[in-house]
C-alpha cells in the first residue's frame, strides 16, 4: 500500500508541475506523456490495493460494519478519480498537441482539483488503515 500512496503522490506532483507551468511554460511532452499514462496507472493501483489491502481488511475485520462501509466508500472514491482522470487526459492530451482551444484557466482548475482530492484520498487511506491497524491490534 505504500508504494502505491508513494505513485499516487508522484503522480501529483508531476500534475502539479504541470498546472503550475500554465499557461505559458507547458511541457507539451510531459503533457502527452501524463494523458497516456494517467487512467491506466490510476487504475492499476486502484486494482492493486482493492485486490489485495481492501480484501485483506475485508477478510480480517469483515465482521465490523464501519470497516465494510469504509472500504465501500473508498472503492466508489476510486471509480470517481477514474472518472475524473479519463476527462483530465483527454485535456492533457490536447494540451500536450498544442491545442489552442484548451481554456489554461479550466485545465489548472481541473489538474488542481484532481491532485488536490487524489491527495486527501491517500491521506485519509493511510490515517483510516493506520487507525484500523491499532483499533484491531489489541492495544
Amino acid at each position: 500500500m505504500a508504494g502505491s500512496h508513494q505513485n499516487q503522490l508522484t503522480l501529483c506532483d508531476h500534475l502539479e508541475a504541470i498546472a503550475d507551468s500554465l499557461p505559458h511554460g507547458v511541457d507539451r511532452g510531459m503533457c502527452a506523456y501524463a494523458a497516456k499514462m494517467l487512467g491506466p496507472l490510476l487504475r492499476d493501483l486502484h486494482v492493486r490495493e482493492e485486490g489485495v489491502v481492501f480484501a485483506w481488511t475485508e477478510e480480517r475485520f469483515g465482521d465490523d460494519p464501519s470497516v465494510l462501509t469504509t472500504l465501500e466508500l473508498l472503492k466508489n472514491e476510486h471509480f470517481e478519480d477514474e472518472c475524473f482522470a479519463d476527462e483530465l487526459a483527454e485535456m492533457l492530451g490536447r494540451l500536450g498537441t498544442a491545442d489552442a482551444t484548451v481554456n489554461p484557466e479550466t485545465a489548472g482548475y481541473m489538474l488542481r482539483g484532481f491532485f488536490t482530492n487524489l491527495r486527501r484520498h491517500v491521506r485519509f487511506e493511510q490515517q483510516c488503515l493506520r487507525s484500523l491497524a491499532a483499533d484491531h491490534s489489541g492495544c
